[in-house]
């Protein structure tokens, strides 16, 4: 109980390999093996470090709601690192939480895609394929109406016939 009173301090050097973590390494890195007993130590420590001062911020905004009206913001890349340590720690129900609570405030979501993987890998913990398949393709959507002139580019033929039209339609 008073270790969990203690300030927790992240070195640089921490903070760095926590930043090198996502979903990425999710079944490449296995924290629950001996050699990394370590990294899950400070993923352990950054998960509580997050957790804590999302509950001060989450107090904080309470106490200002109601003197002085002004709102707290936090970072909702926060919530998604979260997510991402919550995965490599296997915790899926609270990976689940954290990448939810990243879907709902971060508007562009679909352009980060280890949130999408984590998110799909969440999923599919679940077994819950319609939703990520929901997810995907309301993020096809928005990538395909943000980035339409690059999917042309792409998907544009190589003979020079069909070439031109292409051009006329990308510059269209």
């Amino acid at each position: 109980m008073a270790q969990e009173q203690d300030d927790i301090n992240l070195s640089n050097q921490e903070l760095q390999v926590l930043s090198e973590l996502d979903s990425r390494q999710f079944g490449f890195l296995k924290l629950n093996t001996p050699e990394q007993a370590k990294k899950k130590e400070l993923v352990l420590k950054a998960v509580k470090y997050l957790e804590r001062m999302l509950v001060q911020a989450q107090s904080q905004k309470d106490q200002q709601e109601l003197s002085s009206g002004k709102e707290i913001n936090i970072d909702p890349k926060t919530y998604c690192k979260l997510g991402h340590f919550h995965l490599l720690l296997e915790d899926y129900t609270k990976a689940m939480s954290a990448y939810q609570k990243f879907f709902g405030l971060k508007s562009d979501y679909w352009k980060d895609a280890s949130f999408l993987y984590g998110q799909g890998l969440v999923y599919f913990h679940f077994n819950a394929f319609q939703c990520f398949c929901s997810i995907l393709s309301h993020s096809h959507r928005q990538i395909r109406r943000n980035n339409m002139r690059f999917v042309r580019i792409k998907l544009a033929p190589t003979s020079q016939e069909a070439g031109a039209d292409t051009f006329f339609y990308y510059y269209a």
